[in-house]
């Protein structure tokens, strides 16, 4: 029964000499353009230089509105945590910028609900006319 044993897991063992054939074959995929283009604000440039890599400009327009200091925080957790490379000069710009876009889509909304409540219908959303 020892003899077995041993007899039985070396036969097995045996028949997986060899590896397993797999075939990699090479794959393409196309990613969809960005319809949205980024409002020409003061700082696009920089946002564009520094943030379009990994970001998307329908990403950056539909963040949550945040204050400044939250802006500063994520921009550090970029070139920190996820070491973005973000040119330390524009981080002022990266940050101004995305207070004043989203100060414009507050503006744009507000206008919205007034002319909603007055009975003119306006576009809903973001900005308009990106």
């Amino acid at each position: 029964m020892k003899r077995l044993a041993f007899i039985l897991p070396a036969l097995l063992l045996a028949s997986c000499d060899s590896a397993p054939q797999a075939t990699f074959a090479d794959a393409s995929i196309t990613l969809p353009d960005d319809p949205l283009d980024l409002p020409d604000l003061p700082g696009r440039d920089a946002v564009i230089g520094n943030c379009t890599a990994c970001h998307s400009p329908s990403t950056m327009l539909q963040q949550p509105k945040v204050s400044r200091e939250k802006w500063e925080k994520q921009v550090a957790k970029m070139i920190e945590i996820y070491k973005a490379p973000v040119d330390p000069a524009a981080i002022p710009q990266i940050v101004d910028y995305m207070v004043a876009v989203q100060a414009e889509q507050a503006a744009a909304e507000q206008g919205n609900v007034s002319r909603e409540t007055s009975g003119q219908a306006g576009p809903k959303g973001g900005l308009e006319g990106v």
